[in-house]
């Protein structure tokens, strides 16, 4: 909800029509006694003069050591930043190496990244391979189950066939017996006599 124009007004007039709030009996109860107040006032003054004083003091004592206290720790931190130097170089090489070897480590890992794409690739097609093998193989055992369900009844055929092939055989020798049979000279036959 945005602020603004009637909404003010509005809320103007309900904080107008408010009855007006009865003082507390004892004043705000959130405000200090009076001389609670002067007390903490003339507390805070005495301290602020002390902490004042105290610190004049430890300037002044400060200022008359701090020109031989700054030489030493002058050369203290000379030492220390040459030392810094020298450990900074070392640093430097160490990471130089380590950057080296880390690119190293990413080109291995990104040749066996690429071998395992191929032996995978690789894998998918020797799967394929073997599905077709297998497939290729069930076609091969259907064909011999055909061939040999053929073979069957080929053989039966062929017996049949024989068999058909030994009556003709029977037939034809029958034939020809009694072809021969026939071709032999007739005896003569005997005429009846007609009355």
């Amino acid at each position: 909800m945005r602020l603004g124009g009637g909404n003010v007004r509005r809320i103007k007039a309900v904080l107008a029509d408010r009855p007006e709030a009865v003082p507390h009996p004892h004043g705000d109860p959130t405000a200090l006694p009076e001389a609670l107040s002067r007390e903490v006032q003339l507390l805070f003054t005495e301290t602020s003069q002390q902490i004042t004083a105290l610190a004049q003091k430890c300037w002044e004592a400060g200022s008359v050591e701090s020109t031989h206290h700054a030489r030493r720790e002058n050369d203290r931190l000379r030492q220390e930043i040459a030392g810094l130097k020298t450990s900074l170089a070392s640093s430097t090489d160490l990471v130089g190496r380590l950057e080296r070897q880390g690119e190293e480590k990413d080109r291995v890992l990104d040749d066996r990244g690429v071998e395992n794409t191929k032996l995978a690739q690789t894998s998918e097609g020797l799967r394929a391979a073997l599905r077709n093998a297998e497939s290729d193989l069930r076609a091969s055992q259907r064909v011999i189950d055909n061939l040999e369900r053929n073979q069957g009844q080929d053989r039966e055929e062929i017996r049949a066939l024989q068999k058909r092939i030994e009556g003709l055989v029977g037939e034809i020798a029958v034939l020809k017996a009694r072809s021969s049979a026939s071709k032999l000279p007739k005896a003569p036959a005997t005429r009846r006599k007609v009355r």
